[in-house]
């Protein structure tokens, strides 16, 4: 069997639409390891400026392990327009490379099991978004193409602290048909989706920048084009700089569409940039 390149295509209605091209037999790349494909991320798929989002990256990455449940591992800022190599490490995992240095890495993986909140409405999600304490600000975030309120190519996934309940974000998700492919979404954007909603909601409200270090996903299904979803999260555990937050996706009827964990080192002194300035109009 031939091994496969991932590429996240550059068209603006296939947004994060995946192409699986052949690439040939596997290649050696060191004792026991192997080169099996290549992972590209349109430039378009930003979260940081400059970087991939963290989300689109990893639910990339995450195709090439075999596992319900996948957890990868961002060592670094995955590169925009650049292919990296995808090479075999053993146990049924893989890392990203990159000119020898490794960019991600991912393996089968298991999912916090302890019980979740019972999920907002679907209105309470909206008034979540609208809560988002940097609409209006230009911040390190604020092009992400999840979550940036001002992305007209963009998902519009921006989580707010959810009425009455501040320790809870939520955003609301309508699958946009440049999200998908006939008619479903695509499983990099339900990643997407739940990382951007995944961070803790005490270092939003304080305006601290944190990125994502490590994510665990599990996707029950993709949804479809028109859906109306929720996405919502709560921080189970913060020590220092890290925060451990765990995030769901759930229908109309309330039911798990995905579900993930996620691990957030807050920067060291970049609170002042993370407030930024007011955009203008």
């Amino acid at each position: 069997m031939s091994a496969l390149t991932l590429h996240v295509l550059d068209q603006p209605a296939l947004l994060g639409r995946l192409a699986l091209v052949p690439t040939g037999r596997p290649r050696a790349a060191g004792p026991g390891r192997f080169t099996v494909g290549s992972v590209t991320i349109d430039p378009r798929l930003n979260g940081p400026r400059r970087a991939a989002n963290g989300g689109f990256a990893a639910g990339t990455i995450a195709r090439h392990v075999d596992a319900d449940v996948v957890t990868v591992v961002l060592r670094r800022p995955v590169p925009l327009g650049r292919e990296l190599d995808v090479v075999t490490a053993g146990r049924g995992g893989i890392e990203v490379v990159r000119r020898r240095r490794v960019v991600a890495e991912a393996r089968p993986g298991a999912l916090h099991e302890g019980p979740a909140p019972v999920p907002p409405s679907f209105a309470d999600a909206l008034a979540a978004r609208a809560a988002h304490p940097l609409v209006g600000f230009r911040h390190p975030l604020s092009d992400c193409v999840v979550c940036g309120p001002s992305r007209s190519d963009g998902m519009g996934v921006t989580p707010g602290p959810v009425p009455g309940r501040p320790d809870l974000l939520a955003a609301p998700w309508v699958v946009g048909a440049e999200t998908a492919t006939a008619g479903l979404a695509h499983f990099p954007a339900v990643w997407g989706a739940m990382d951007c909603t995944s961070y803790p909601a005490a270092a939003l409200r304080a305006r601290e920048l944190c990125l994502l270090g490590t994510m665990t996903a599990s996707v029950e299904r993709r949804p479809h084009v028109g859906e109306e979803l929720v996405v919502y999260s709560w921080t189970r555990e913060h020590h220092g700089r890290r925060y451990e937050t765990s995030v769901r996706l759930v229908d109309g009827r309330g039911e798990t569409v995905a579900c993930a964990d996620a691990t957030w080192i807050a920067l060291r002194r970049r609170r002042r940039s993370y407030r930024g300035e007011a955009e203008r109009p």
